[in-house]
């Protein structure tokens, strides 16, 4: 057989090896998964020379599946064995040196070991299982837990159940790769085509074992049933005489009791009726009894009852007039408090006019002094006025005397005393208009003086009036608060009288009441001396009656005990009889039952031998090997998707980092050259040359971006990928990844971050060496004069604080940095909102598959040996567990599925799911439409979404279905469902017959289970049935879900590290910002500590800017988060898994928490270094 395998066309080598499953114990006791089930483990064959050999450096490719020696040394004797890495991680019982003890259960493996007993020696890992998940086994819940490696020599024949096949060029593969896939599948259909002919030559003598097995069975059954028939006749004439005796007795005991019934009958009547008599006038007596002791107290108390009497008339009188005494004074108390309350309303509405005429007057004296003041400027302006006007007039008369002075000159030329005539001429017209525009500033000023003048006259006239009413109502609110004094005192004096008269009149009331009773009781008794006489003659009449019926009752309870007493000794007797009779009966029927059951059981068991060997002859001809290839073992088909994960994350994540890291750089290299400007100067007027400048600058630059490539080198090379990988060596057992340096990315970094810092520190120089020296040297001028968008807006401009007003203004004429800040603080948002929209999505893919809600609506699926039908016994018995709702059969069979001939490009490999009817698809299945409808009509069939979109399928379109064999089929696209996990196509057996031309095979059975059965009990419920031997394997949905959590649950640990990174990004883009800020602004800060402001106040000031740029950068992150999500989910994407869109809330909100930490952390130094601002030093500095 090996060598047929060998003769296969790309096929290397083939190995031989054996393994048996069994459940792992310590000594005695079992070990204990972490289901709480017992530890089910795989023990396999190990050649350890080669082993020893690859362990010291051998590169041997004929080994195959080679170990990794973790911990101790490998087997060198058959009782010595290797355990699991991993279990020795999750079992603390499980370590170098104990002894494992290895129980088959009920296993019908024809491999078996020589020894149960292995003394643990190493620890090692296997490429066979990667992962928590090690597949399947017939054994507990089905689900494989460890594993552990012996000697070839432990095992007690050399047969194989297990051949390690190598094909050709696998080195050079990718074991993740469609090429991969499509190679090793084909290799596999090889092989078991070639079981076919390696064990048809076998079939003959198996068919011949079994067919004459068969028949020995059957006559040993048809032997039986003669036997057991013989022996239940017998038994049941046995019972049929004691049931014969049983009715006998029972007949002469009902014959018994019917004849002493009537007898009893009578004497009870008799009895109950003389009982009944005796009742009723015991019953009469008594209450007569009672109420002739009754009426004898009262009538005894009646004496004391009229002297409480008497006592209480006496106090009710005296009350009485106490009462009308305090009702006086109540009503005197009371008309004086009302004529307080008029005096004192009088009072009030004549200060209100007071005020009211105050009020007016304040106001009018008010306007009087505006306008007096109004007036006094308009008197000092026109004062100035008229005392200008005076020296123009003034001015011109000296002019016209000049000219006078020319014309009377005699030495003055004709000329100049024309001229001078001219000229006088023309000032004495300007004199009189001087002296008209005096006249009339002199009238305006005394027409002010005069206004003014009755202003204050008026204003003194209405002071003095104000003056009279304010002491009015002084005097008037002196007498209302004295009024009010003794409106108090009255009240309480009026309150207390009030008072006393209400309990006054509350005692009277009551006494009044009291002495009515009292009346009404001495009445009574008057009444009740006559009726006490008779009552006491009745009741010593009812004495003497009661007496002689109590003779009577006891005569007939005599006559009834003694004939109750005959009957009782009779029927005991006849009932013991009975008893002995239906005993006798009973032992016999037991006898019979007892037969029965174990000539059923004997029968059942027959028979189920008889129908296990019929089952295993029809099923021989279907006996084939399975061959699975290595990227379909358990684990690493969650492996690889893990894999895909990281590496789509890895183009993502870089760019949004790098792109704020970049910032954070170019605003700290920018910073540096600006805080260096006093430097520059002096560099400048000492002489050096712009380059010398430039240089020395770039040396540093050169310097920081060296020591930074490096540090980065180093984590994105060596520190990063090994934390990333230990993430998933806490689920995977894989080699160690090596330090791979890629050259391509590394150098696109280091080159973009060293023009981006270069040329930053370039450009930043040279802004600063336009100064000449002298400006240099000197603080940076701040620009005021910017006006920003909210100065448009009166409305909210004029109600702002101070402070506020200050920091939009700061804010405005540092647009640049603010913008920096809030595009540093937007990226590092995206980073943490879209990390955690990853964890989001990626958790929600098991449950919306698996929950009660999901998809799968089903608990547990078996697999079968063989197929089966609808009455198939091992269904029946699974759907009559009293844990079980319903279950079905269920087909499931493999195929790559393409689109139209036109658009084959793309396949996908599909699951084509076939139930009987579309009815059973709703109860298992949650299939939700996204388009079409579930129409399951012949030929039609429906597809998943995931699907659907990667092959461009729509409704109405044709798919194809290629089989393994290579044959293609076609079927009609009626609907799309929604689907998160692997690719399936939903169709009826009808659909399925019409499109493969075969009957479905049903090897699978799916089940619904009752909705309280718990977690415990479905494992238990799959377990149960997987001890039949038509049953091959079976999972829960709980273990399904658990497969797909697998290769997503390091994804959480992972996106953590970015969000962590992203963080103390984060941290690192505030703090830059702030400490930029917080440079430029050290003089102003220094005057507004100077102003007053206490160091919480200039803090707040500070920090503001801070707190606008986290304000916008994480409004806009959220929203680029958003958007960032999408692509991430995008470029996570794999061809069988559909991740959530959705981000959860509380992810928003944890967003902004960490936001507003950073940006918390980020103002802690600050407000160190604003609380070291010196005041003096830093306002003294431009000198």
């Amino acid at each position: 057989d090996i060598e047929k395998i060998e003769k296969i066309k790309n096929v290397t080598q083939v190995v031989r090896s054996q393994y048996v499953d069994g459940y792992a114990e310590l000594g005695r006791d079992t070990i204990v998964n972490r289901n709480g089930t017992e530890l089910i483990c795989r023990i396999s064959s190990l050649d350890v020379e080669k082993a020893k050999a690859f362990l010291d450096g051998e590169k041997d490719p004929t080994y195959l599946n080679r170990l990794d020696l973790k911990e101790g040394r490998l087997p060198e004797k058959a009782g010595e064995c290797v355990v699991d890495e991993k279990s020795a991680e999750f079992y603390d019982d499980i370590e170098i040196g104990k002894t494992m003890n290895i129980s088959r259960g009920e296993s019908d493996s024809e491999i078996s070991l020589k020894t149960t007993k292995f003394v643990i020696v190493g620890i090692v890992t296997s490429p066979r299982y990667i992962s928590l998940d090690r597949g399947q086994t017939k054994l507990g819940t089905g689900k494989l837990d460890s594993y552990i490696y012996v000697m070839p020599s432990a095992f007690s024949s050399d047969d194989v159940n297990e051949l390690l096949v190598k094909m050709r060029y696998s080195d050079a593969i990718d074991s993740f790769s469609d090429e991969y896939s499509e190679r090793s599948n084909k290799i596999a259909e090889e092989i078991k085509k070639t079981s076919e002919e390696a064990i048809g030559s076998k079939l003959v003598e198996l068919k011949k074992e079994y067919t004459q097995k068969i028949d020995d069975k059957k006559s040993e059954i048809s032997e039986y049933n003669k036997s057991s028939a013989e022996e239940l006749k017998a038994k049941e004439a046995s019972i049929k005489e004691f049931k014969e005796y049983v009715d006998n007795e029972d007949s002469i005991l009902k014959d018994l009791k019917k004849s002493n019934e009537s007898s009893i009958n009578s004497a009870s009547a008799t009895l109950k009726s003389l009982e009944k008599q005796l009742d009723t006038l015991t019953a009469s007596y008594n209450a007569d009894v009672k109420s002739r002791d009754s009426q004898s107290s009262e009538i005894k108390g009646y004496s004391e009852l009229k002297k409480l009497y008497d006592d209480l008339e006496k106090k009710h009188n005296s009350a009485e007039t106490e009462l009308n005494t305090l009702e006086g004074t109540y009503q005197q108390k009371k008309t004086e408090l009302s004529a307080k309350n008029k005096e004192i309303s009088g009072h009030e509405s004549r200060i209100s006019d007071y005020e009211t005429r105050i009020s007016t007057l304040t106001s009018d004296i008010a306007e009087l002094d505006s306008k007096i003041k109004r007036l006094e400027r308009e008197q000092s302006s026109q004062s100035e006025k008229v005392t200008a006007q005076n020296s123009v007039v003034s001015y011109i008369k000296t002019e016209i005397k000049k000219q006078q002075d020319i014309i009377d000159d005699s030495n003055s030329t004709n000329s100049e005393r024309l001229e001078a005539m001219r000229e006088r001429t023309r000032l004495n017209n300007s004199l009189s208009t001087a002296q008209n525009e005096l006249n009339s500033r002199n009238n305006e000023l005394n027409d002010i003086k005069s206004e003014l003048s009755a202003a204050r006259a008026e204003k003194t006239k209405e002071e003095n009036e104000k003056a009279q009413l304010s002491s009015s109502l002084s005097s008037e609110r002196t007498a209302l608060s004295a009024a009010k004094s003794q409106k108090d005192v009255l009240q309480t004096e009026y309150n207390n009288a009030e008072a006393n008269y209400n309990s006054a009149k509350k005692a009277y009331d009551a006494d009044s009441a009291t002495l009515s009773k009292y009346m009404t009781s001495m009445n009574e008794l008057t009444r009740g001396q006559t009726s006490l006489t008779q009552l006491i003659e009745k009741v010593e009449r009812e004495e003497q009656e009661i007496a002689g019926l109590n003779i009577s009752v006891t005569q007939a309870q005599i006559r009834y005990t003694l004939a109750s007493r005959n009957s009782s000794i009779k029927v005991e007797k006849a009932e013991y009889d009975l008893k002995v009779a239906k005993s006798r009966y009973n032992v016999v029927d037991g006898e019979y039952t007892e037969l029965k059951n174990d000539i059923d059981s004997k029968k059942e068991t027959l028979n189920s031998e008889l129908k296990s060997l019929q089952t295993t002859l029809k099923n021989i001809s279907d006996l084939r090997w399975t061959a699975t290839p290595r990227n379909e073992l358990a684990g690493f088909d969650s492996f690889g998707v893990s894999l895909e994960n990281i590496k789509s994350m890895s183009t993502v994540f870089p760019i949004v980092f790098f792109l704020t890291a970049m910032i954070a750089c170019f605003v700290i290299m920018v910073k540096n050259v600006e805080e260096e400007r006093k430097e520059i100067g002096v560099f400048k007027s000492f002489g050096y040359s712009d380059i010398s400048i430039i240089f020395k600058f770039m040396i540093y630059a050169v310097l920081a971006w060296a020591i930074g490539v490096f540090v980065g080198t180093v984590m994105g090379t060596c520190v990063l990928p090994f934390v990333i990988c230990s993430i998933y060596n806490m689920t995977y057992s894989v080699p160690n990844v090596g330090t791979v340096f890629l050259a391509n990315y590394v150098f696109f970094g280091i080159g973009l971050s060293f023009a981006m810092i270069i040329v930053a520190t370039f450009f930043a120089v040279m802004r600063e060496l336009k100064y000449d020296p002298a400006t240099l040297m000197r603080p940076k001028n701040i620009t005021y004069n910017r006006r920003n968008l909210l100065e448009k807006i009166p409305a909210l401009w004029n109600k702002m604080s101070y402070g506020m007003v200050v920091v939009a203004r700061t804010v405005s004429r540092s647009r640049g940095r603010v913008m920096i800040g809030t595009v540093g603080i937007a990226c590092c948002t995206a980073l943490i909102l879209s990390s955690l929209g990853l964890i989001n999505s990626t958790a929600a893919v098991s449950g919306a598959q698996y929950a009660d809600d999901g998809i799968f609506k089903y608990d547990i699926m078996y697999v079968m040996r063989t197929p089966q039908q609808q009455d198939a016994s091992i269904l029946k018995k699974i759907r009559n567990d009293q844990r079980t709702e319903n279950a079905t059969l269920y087909s499931n069979r493999n195929a790559i599925a393409t689109a139209d001939k036109d658009r084959a490009d793309k396949k996908r490999p599909v699951n084509v799911i076939a139930m009987e009817n579309s009815d059973e698809f709703s109860q298992y299945i949650n299939l939700r439409t996204t388009h079409g409808n579930l129409d399951f009509g012949k030929g039609n069939a429906v597809i998943t979404d995931k699907m659907a979109k990667d092959l461009g399928i729509g409704v109405g379109d044709n798919i194809r279905l290629t089989l393994p064999d290579g044959d293609t089929r076609t079927a009609r696209v009626s609907g799309i469902v929604k689907n998160y996990t692997n690719h399936y196509v939903y169709m009826t057996s009808e659909t399925y017959k019409a499109v493969f031309g075969e009957e479905p095979q049903y090897r699978y059975i799916i089940v619904d289970a009752k909705s309280y059965v718990e977690d415990k009990d479905i494992r238990n419920l799959a377990s149960d049935f997987l001890k039949e031997d038509i049953v091959t394997g079976a999972s829960t949905a709980s273990e399904m879900a658990s497969s797909v959590d697998v290769s997503i649950d390091r994804i959480f640990a992972v996106v953590m590290l970015f969000v962590l990174s992203a963080c103390l990004l984060a941290l690192i883009v505030m703090y830059t910002n702030s400490n930029v800020n917080l440079s430029e602004r050290t003089r102003e800060i220094a005057n507004i500590k100077v102003i007053g402001l206490s160091d919480h106040e200039v803090l707040i000031y500070v920090i503001r800017e801070n707190i606008i740029s986290t304000i916008y950068g994480a409004l806009i992150g959220l929203v680029a988060g958003i958007f960032l999500h999408k692509v991430l989910i995008g470029f996570i994407s794999v061809d069988n898994i559909v991740y959530g869109s959705s981000i959860a809330w509380w992810s928003y909100l944890v967003t902004l928490i960490v936001i507003t930490l950073i940006s918390a952390i980020s103002a802690l130094p600050i407000k160190i270094k604003v609380d070291r601002i010196n005041m003096a030093e830093t306002l003294k500095e431009i000198e």
